[in-house]
């Protein structure tokens, strides 16, 4: 038997050695499977899913609490207040004034509240319990609960109470200096939270939702907020989740509104360029008043793109424009007071405008070929807006949108989705009443 050759058994035969060797690549692959989902688990256990900030925040939020803290230190420097100066949970106060100014816990109720109940809660542990590990718990502790009774959560406010029974002054004195100096951090950090966020950082602060605008000037929500989620909505799914959401609700609505046009526009697929009008009657900006009205009468039209010689925008006219003008005239009927309005004055200066341009819109919505066309639907409904103009890369006029091309778009995806529902029933129906029939013959 050579050197190469399998061993034999005692019965003669060779052994195999490819079981063995399979076994273990199974063991190996089940290993590191196992070691994979651990890797991935832990990961998850510690990033917690956390959306990144753009760089732009980033920096805002950094400048911010640098000034913040700068700021604090050197004005309690030059006007001491208290025996203490900048107190350790104003660095935690910062992070949230600067890195999460939407957030609830961000506002100036909760900041001011919450050092408030935190300082009584220390207090009051310190008064009733001689050991410190548990007046530090029960400082911490009631904190907790009286900022979520009094709706005033911020974070800092346990690391306040932490702090404050960890002082331990020893007398009224000490004790007095200490409240003092808590005071002033406390406005401190209010006050410059207002300034840096708003000149500074130039955002919103307090941040206070902006209320639903309607462009008919009633009651009515605008129309993209009749339908689909709403506040009463929010305030039921929280009661029946029973813990504390940090994000603000009104702010809620809106990513969920955003998130809702987002999955729209992807499963439609429906861009500006499918829809747009691109046959389009325009104006210049000398072109005269009477033949811009003309124009709009001929073809039924509405709205006139104004462009220069390059088709590129210039800004829009509108019936609505030209009624504008219309003023006092002592004509009874509105034909006759628009088309005195439209008669050119005698002279080399006229009393009224002559040309397109003196009457145009000239801030103009627009839009661009490849935008989706569930982006108009909100600024249609909320700016009331009703001729939308198209623009390519190089900003020239290419098409035009209006409320009833959507509206047409809008029913052709129903039509399709119903008539892709529809067939699978019918046929479904046809045949349970064929096969009837067949059986009744």
């Amino acid at each position: 038997m050579s050197a190469s050759d399998p061993p034999a058994t005692g019965s003669g035969r060779a052994v195999d050695p490819a079981p063995d060797s399979a076994a273990n690549q199974a063991t190996g692959a089940a290993a590191r499977t196992l070691i994979g989902r651990f890797k991935t688990r832990v990961l998850h256990c510690f990033q917690m899913g956390l959306p990144p900030l753009s760089r732009r925040e980033r920096w805002r939020a950094t400048l911010g609490a640098f000034l913040a803290i700068a700021l604090s230190g050197q004005l309690l420097d030059w006007f001491p207040v208290g025996h203490h100066g900048l107190l350790a949970p104003m660095g935690a106060s910062a992070v949230i004034l600067y890195l999460m100014p939407h957030s609830p816990v961000a506002a100036p109720w909760p900041v001011v509240g919450s050092y408030l109940v935190s300082a009584g809660a220390a207090l009051l542990s310190l008064l009733l319990i001689p050991y410190p590990p548990l007046a530090a718990a029960a400082a911490v502790a009631g904190s907790i609960w009286l900022m979520a009774r009094l709706r005033c959560i911020h974070p800092p406010g346990g690391a306040l109470a932490l702090f404050l029974v960890l002082a331990a002054p020893s007398d009224l004195k000490q004790m007095g200096g200490l409240g003092l100096s808590l005071v002033g951090n406390m406005l401190l950090a209010v006050l410059l939270a207002v300034l840096i966020n708003t000149l500074i950082l130039r955002r919103r602060y307090p941040w206070r939702p902006e209320l639903a605008s309607n462009a008919h000037h009633t009651r009515d929500l605008p129309p993209e907020q009749r339908l689909g989620l709403q506040h009463e909505d929010l305030d039921f799914a929280l009661e029946q989740t029973d813990s504390f959401v940090d994000v603000q609700e009104s702010e809620l609505v809106s990513i969920y509104n955003l998130a809702v046009e987002h999955a729209l526009s992807r499963h439609m697929g429906t861009t500006c360029g499918d829809l747009m009008s691109r046959d389009l009657v325009t104006a210049r900006f000398g072109t005269s008043l009477t033949e811009a009205w003309s124009l709009l009468c001929r073809h039924q039209i509405r709205a006139l793109p104004v462009v220069d010689p390059f088709d590129r925008l210039q800004g829009i006219v509108t019936t609505t424009d030209f009624l504008r003008q219309l003023g006092d005239t002592p004509f009874p009927t509105l034909k006759q007071r628009l088309w005195h309005w439209l008669t050119p004055t005698p002279g080399p200066q006229g009393e009224r405008p002559e040309v397109v341009g003196q009457i145009m819109t000239k801030v103009v919505y627009t839009t661009r070929v490849d935008t989706a066309i569930t982006v108009l639907v909100h600024a249609i409904s909320s700016q009331n807006i009703h001729h939308i103009p198209v623009l390519d890369e190089e900003r020239r006029l290419v098409g035009m949108i209006t409320p009833t091309d959507i509206n047409a778009a809008l029913y052709h995806q129903v039509a399709l989705f119903a008539g892709d529902e529809a067939p699978a029933g019918t046929t479904e129906g046809a045949a349970g009443k064929k096969t009837k029939s067949d059986a009744g013959r």
